[in-house]
């Protein structure tokens, strides 16, 4: 029997997130449990938090603003992916997760990946000539060993770029972590969404 306490956690989670007070969902839930008091509650999936920032934010912009905050987030994946792709002329750049289908709410940001043998630093370089800010860099245990990331804010979107080695790019559709299929869009399809 579904328990009531367990979406008003999932609401208040994704109040949390929607007030910036969280970026990460697993920590807005710990703090919406010690909120409401609901110890021992059954605690909501981040998808379910998701669905309830998605309404709230809709609640707020509506439909119409929801949907043009989505093409915002796709105007710049394209630009950015463009500009890489550009760049690297043998680099394959993909758009990578939730972003594809049009989800932002919850703590989601736009990943992206090139496959590409230039350093992060020369692709560091190419976003901060492009008018990015400067990234921060790190790097993330993967299927594939370590790889470096770029994090950095285009356009008020907080983008993760993975730099990938091109002989991965057989396994794009692959979730780098946890090996599970994740969705994938090239550089044209991201502009057939933005036509769409």
């Amino acid at each position: 029997m579904p328990d009531d306490r367990t979406d008003q956690i999932a609401s208040e989670a994704a109040r949390l997130i929607a007030a910036g007070d969280f970026d990460d969902i697993g920590q807005a839930i710990q703090a919406a449990v010690a909120t409401l008091k609901m110890h021992g509650a059954a605690l909501p999936s981040k998808e379910r938090v998701r669905k309830h920032v998605q309404a709230q934010t809709m609640a707020t912009v509506g439909e119409e603003g929801y949907r043009g905050m989505v093409r915002g987030m796709w105007e710049t994946v394209e630009q950015l992916m463009s500009l890489l792709a550009e760049a690297f002329d043998s680099a394959q750049v993909l758009l990578v997760g939730e972003a594809v289908k049009g989800r932002i709410e919850g703590g989601l940001n736009p990943h992206l990946r090139i496959y590409t043998r230039a350093s992060v630093g020369e692709i560091a370089e190419v976003l901060v000539d492009h008018g990015c800010e400067e990234p921060a860099f790190d790097t993330v245990n993967t299927s594939h060993g370590r790889l470096n990331r770029l994090r950095f804010v285009d356009e008020g979107w907080e983008i993760v770029l993975t730099r990938c080695l091109p002989e991965m790019m057989t396994k794009s559709g692959i979730d780098l972590i946890t090996g599970k299929p994740v969705s994938v869009a090239s550089l044209d399809e991201v502009r057939r969404l933005l036509e769409g």
